[in-house]
């Protein structure tokens, strides 16, 4: 059963200020009833094909049957899980490690690599919707090396040198034509995309299809008007809300139906309106178009029960701090279990006084339980505070250096995020480095840090090359600002280089693959988290804006350091980039 947050009702809308503009005119008009269809038996992809797919991965990887679990196939590549095949849903993904998939030297062309797909055959059965191959993201990378703190060295920057790229996304985009007209399917069940690189070699995929049938059923669009104060209300308590993109799209659940409903993009900033916002909050919403839907499309939002971050005590009197490290009857307690499972600490670090703030909770919360529930790693809840920029700063050595991974959850801007509501400029944004400890995060020197992986799920917080088309030289644009971030030794940083919606759950399924019993390297599980959540899967994009473009940084070498991987990797001479670009 899919669970998203699509529609997501603020509950503490009655606490805030409602301000949403919504030009009615921008509700496309729906003339004649709409068809609702039905959705048949779970399709599935040849076996003897998906064998050869997992064969790229790895020589010798084959799906096989674990006993504990009779629904599911599994493909494993040494002891990292590559693959899986759902039996019961037909769900299947291989997932490869992308930071070691091998650059392409040739064009790739999907359409070669895929031509053994067509409609009304495997994979694919006949029906009554439409399909379509066409190009998704692919991801791109850059290499810098030599570090600007050794005096013996100094960066080669070759900024007319391309960005190598490992993979493209052919995507079998799904539509429903009515009365003439062709609307996109949307919505998390409709899935088929493959990651075509090197040799037209497919390496990865995410596969999940029922056919589509007519139902019988129709519905009837509510007038604008209606329709506008049903979005209005639903946005209400979002801070101040503009509308900009309004579209019809026909909702797959992946459970019973696909039935049309209106797709909303809007932005949000605060009420009290100022130049130093750090640009809008993107806003995704899906709305049935008439008074019955044929299938709830709205499920209820992110929860308010669980515990929310504490108030870090002041800087003066940070090392007053928990110690990651257990007392001695904690120790005596669990010591049999940590014999068994390496520790690993963990800090989440939320704005204070957002609009969006269940949002971010139901992300902080839920990044921490799919920790939490790892059989094999012993991750400790060490911090999960509201934060200040000294917590990132002047007192990093008792907070975010004090951790092995830390998640941070805010608005940002390029090499910028804030940590009161979505502004930034002094005393309340973190600038990349300018902010941070001048010696960088991770162990150090003296090995007195311990951070090694860092998540700033932020807004375009980690710009790439192609994010700089004025500059003279966007590689230094995009490199310069993580050097000193990396002098201390750390293993990673992951984030955005375009806008990403709330509505999605990367931060949340990163987790659950890197805590799992094959747990997959942080970079990775970032990279393919973010290409195939539900939002984007479907090139999501509006007008010249793309979204949920994920970027990583790494020292080279280093890309498949798992979770576990905490040491000191010591100042680096060489930094790698991948990202998955615009198209």
């Amino acid at each position: 059963m899919f669970t998203t947050r699509f529609l997501h009702v603020l509950l503490l809308a009655s606490l805030a200020v409602a301000w949403v503009d919504l030009d009615p005119a921008l509700i496309p008009p729906l003339d004649e009833p709409l068809e609702v269809y039905s959705l048949g038996d779970p399709s599935f992809l040849p076996h003897e094909w998906l064998e050869g797919i997992v064969g790229n991965v790895g020589n010798g990887v084959k799906f096989t049957k674990r006993d504990d679990d009779s629904s599911k196939f599994y493909a494993y590549h040494g002891d990292e899980l590559v693959g899986f095949v759902d039996k019961n849903t037909g769900e299947t993904r291989v997932y490869p490690d992308y930071t070691k998939i091998p650059a392409a030297q040739n064009p790739i062309d999907i359409k070669h690599a895929l031509e053994i797909f067509e409609h009304g055959k495997d994979g694919f059965p006949a029906d009554d919707t439409h399909l379509e191959l066409i190009k998704g993201a692919s991801l791109v990378g850059s290499t810098v090396n030599d570090t600007p703190y050794n005096g013996n060295l100094s960066r080669r920057w070759n900024d007319e040198e391309p960005d190598s790229i490992y993979l493209t996304n052919g995507l079998f985009q799904r539509s429903i034509e009515c009365g003439g007209k062709k609307f996109p399917v949307c919505g998390p069940g409709s899935r088929a995309s493959f990651g075509v690189g090197a040799e037209n070699k497919i390496f990865s995929l995410s596969y999940r299809w029922k056919p589509a049938k007519k139902s019988g059923k129709k519905v009837k669009a509510n007038p604008p008007e209606k329709v506008a104060q049903a979005i209005k209300k639903a946005l209400e308590g979002k801070g101040r809300v503009k509308v900009k993109h309004v579209d019809t799209c026909f909702y797959d659940s992946g459970a019973q139906y696909i039935q049309p409903v209106y797709r909303v993009i809007a932005e949000g900033s605060p009420e009290d309106k100022d130049d130093n916002a750090t640009g809008r909050n993107e806003i995704l919403r899906f709305f049935p178009i008439g008074d019955e839907p044929a299938e709830n499309v709205l499920p209820g939002g992110a929860s308010l029960e669980e515990q929310p971050p504490a108030e870090p005590k002041d800087k003066e009197h940070a090392k007053a701090v928990r110690s990651p490290r257990p007392n001695y009857f904690e120790a005596r307690a669990s010591l049999n279990e940590r014999v068994a499972k390496f520790t690993v600490t963990v800090g989440r670090y939320v704005t204070r006084e957002d609009n969006d703030e269940a949002e971010f909770l139901a992300n902080a919360n839920g990044f921490w339980n799919n920790l939490a529930s790892s059989t094999t790693i012993n991750f400790v809840n060490s911090q999960y505070y509201w934060a200040y920029p000294w917590l990132y700063g002047s007192s990093a050595s008792s907070f975010v250096n004090n951790v092995n991974i830390a998640l941070t959850e805010s608005h940002g801007v390029p090499h910028e995020f804030s940590t009161w509501k979505n502004f930034v400029g002094i005393p309340d944004a973190v600038r990349i480095p300018s902010d941070l400890p001048a010696e960088g995060y991770g162990p150090g020197k003296n090995n007195l840090g311990h951070l090694a992986y860092w998540i700033i799920n932020a807004c375009q917080v980690i710009p790439a090359r192609i994010d700089f088309p004025s500059s003279p030289t966007p590689l230094r644009e995009a490199f310069d600002p993580w050097w000193p971030v990396f002098q201390g030794g750390m293993h990673a940083v992951l984030g955005w280089r375009t806008k990403p919606f709330f509505a999605d759950n990367v931060a949340v399924n990163t987790a659950k693959r890197i805590a799992g019993d094959n747990p997959a390297g942080v970079a990775s599980a970032w990279l393919d988290a973010a290409h195939n959540d539900p939002v984007y899967a479907n090139k999501m994009t509006y007008g010249e804006k793309t979204y949920g473009r994920a970027a990583v940084i790494y020292p080279c070498g280093r890309g498949s350091d798992k979770v576990t991987q905490v040491e000191n990797l010591g100042e680096p001479t060489c930094l790698v980039m991948q990202y998955w670009n615009n198209d």
